[in-house]
C-alpha cells in the first residue's frame, strides 16, 4: 500500500524515493489496439492446439482475463522525474506535450492507439470503471508519444507494440477513481534512491524489518551501475598502473644520475675527507643538493601543470556542459519540447535531494580558477622528496666506501 511505501522511504539509508500507480481500466468510446487480435485468437481457440496443452481454453482464458483486469492499462505519475521511460527515450513525444499539471485528468496516448481510433491532441477519452461500468470519467488527451522498438524477430512478428495501450496520466486521476470504488486495487510500484552502496543491503534488511512480505522481492540495479562505470574503473586502473611505473622508472633515473654525480665529484670528496668532514656530513651535504633541486623542480612543474592543467580542465568541462545541454536538449524533446527549468517542484517532497532527470542539479560553472590545490601540492612535495631520499641512499653508500687518499692519489 502507500501508507507501507512512505514508511519504508523514511529510512536514512533513503536519499529519495517515488512510485507509481497503475490500473486496468475499460473505455466507452475507443477501441483497444489488440482486442481484434485476441478475439479472433478466442474464436479460432477451438480448432487449434493452447499454449497449455489439449484443445481450447488456452486463449480465452487468456482474453477473459485481459477483459477482466481492463482493456487498457492507466499508469499514474507524480512528476516529470519519475517519468523513466520518456527520460530515457524509450517513449517520445510526438505531438502536443505531457501535461506539466499532475492534478488534472489529462493523458498521453500511444500513437499506434491514437491511429487506430482517430484520436488527436484535445480530444477526450471516456473511462470507465472495470468492476462497476456505470463509473465513468473524462480524461483530456495533451500528447501523444512513440514508443522506441528494436529490430528483433520477436518485435517484428507484432501487429503492435507494448504500450499500445497504455495511456498515461497521474497518480490523482487513478486515485480519485480508487476513492469512487474501493474494489479497485491498483498496482503500486516504489523506486527508492539509495545513498551509497553499502546501504544496500542494510536498506533490504530494514524493510524486512518494518514488515514487507516475503512474497515481495526488492530488486536493484547494481550490475547495471557496475557495469556503466566499468570504463571509468579501468581507466582508473590504468592510471594508478602508469602512475606506479612512472614513480619506479624516476626512481631509478635519479640513483644513476646521482651516481654519475658522485663519480663526476670524487676529488671533492676526497678533499672533503682529507681535511676531517665526516662521512654523514658529506652525505648530508650531497642529500640537501638534492633535495633544494627537487623542491625547486616541484615548483617549476607545479606552475606549469597547473597554469596546462587549468586550459585542459575548461576544455572538458566546456565538453560536459554540451553533453550535459545536449542530454537535457533530448529529455525535454521527449516530452514534448518542454522547458525542463520551469518544472514544477514535487509538493511531497519525495525527490529531494534527487537528481534531476539524471543529470545532477547543480549551478553551472563556465571556467574552472584553480584546479592545483595546497592537499595535492603536498602530496606532489611528498613523492618528491621520497624519491630523492631513495635515490640519495646510493650516493651515500658510494660515499662511505671512498678512501680520500686512494681518491687523492688517483686524482694527482
Amino acid at each position: 500500500t502507500e501508507e507501507e511505501l512512505v514508511n519504508y522511504g523514511k529510512s536514512d539509508y533513503v536519499e529519495s524515493y517515488y512510485y507509481t500507480y497503475t490500473l486496468g481500466a475499460n473505455s466507452s468510446n475507443i477501441t483497444a489496439a489488440t482486442s481484434s487480435i485476441e478475439k479472433s485468437s478466442d474464436e479460432s481457440s477451438s480448432n487449434r492446439p493452447s499454449m497449455t496443452g489439449g484443445f481450447g481454453g488456452g486463449s480465452e482464458k487468456i482474453f477473459n482475463q485481459r477483459e477482466q483486469e481492463g482493456s487498457f492499462s492507466l499508469v499514474g505519475y507524480n512528476s516529470y522525474e519519475d517519468m523513466t521511460d520518456f527520460i530515457n527515450g524509450n517513449y517520445t513525444i510526438t505531438d502536443g506535450e505531457v501535461s506539466s499539471d499532475f492534478n488534472s485528468n489529462s493523458c498521453v496516448i500511444n500513437e499506434e492507439l491514437a491511429s487506430l481510433n482517430d484520436l488527436k491532441v484535445g480530444d477526450t477519452i471516456t473511462i470507465v470503471d472495470t468492476k462497476d461500468e456505470s463509473k465513468t470519467y473524462e480524461i483530456t488527451i495533451t500528447g501523444i508519444y512513440k514508443e522506441k522498438t528494436d529490430d528483433s524477430e520477436d518485435n517484428m512478428r507484432k501487429m503492435f507494440t507494448n504500450s499500445a495501450n497504455k495511456i498515461i496520466t497521474n497518480i490523482n486521476f487513478i486515485k480519485n477513481m480508487v476513492d469512487n470504488n474501493s474494489e479497485l486495487k491498483p498496482t503500486i510500484k516504489p523506486t527508492y534512491i539509495i545513498k551509497d552502496k553499502n546501504s544496500l543491503e542494510k536498506f533490504k534488511e530494514e524493510v524486512s524489518e518494518k514488515g514487507l512480505s516475503e512474497y515481495y522481492q526488492v530488486s536493484d540495479n547494481t550490475e547495471e551501475i557496475e557495469s556503466a562505470t566499468e570504463s571509468v574503473d579501468n581507466v582508473k586502473v590504468f592510471a594508478t598502473t602508469f602512475l606506479i611505473i612512472t614513480l619506479i622508472i624516476g626512481g631509478v633515473v635519479l640513483v644513476v644520475i646521482n651516481m654519475i654525480n658522485i663519480r663526476e665529484r670524487k676529488y671533492e670528496i676526497g678533499v672533503l675527507r682529507t681535511i676531517g668532514m665526516k662521512k654523514s656530513i658529506v652525505s648530508l651535504q650531497f642529500m640537501m643538493e638534492l633535495l633544494i633541486v627537487a623542491i625547486a623542480a616541484l615548483a617549476i612543474g607545479a606552475g606549469i601543470g597547473s597554469c596546462l592543467s587549468v586550459g585542459v580542465a575548461n576544455n572538458l568541462l566546456a565538453n560536459e556542459i554540451e553533453n550535459t545541454n545536449s542530454e537535457m536538449e533530448n529529455i525535454s524533446k521527449n516530452f514534448g519540447n518542454k522547458d525542463m527549468k520551469d518544472m514544477p517542484n514535487r509538493e511531497d517532497g519525495m525527490n529531494r535531494g534527487r537528481n534531476n532527470f539524471k543529470v545532477a542539479r547543480v549551478e553551472q560553472v563556465k571556467d574552472i580558477n584553480a584546479v592545483v590545490d595546497l592537499k595535492v601540492l603536498g602530496e606532489l612535495l611528498g613523492i618528491g622528496v621520497l624519491l630523492t631520499l631513495i635515490s640519495s641512499l646510493a650516493s651515500m653508500i658510494a660515499i662511505s666506501r671512498f678512501s680520500p687518499l686512494t681518491i687523492l692519489k688517483e686524482r694527482s
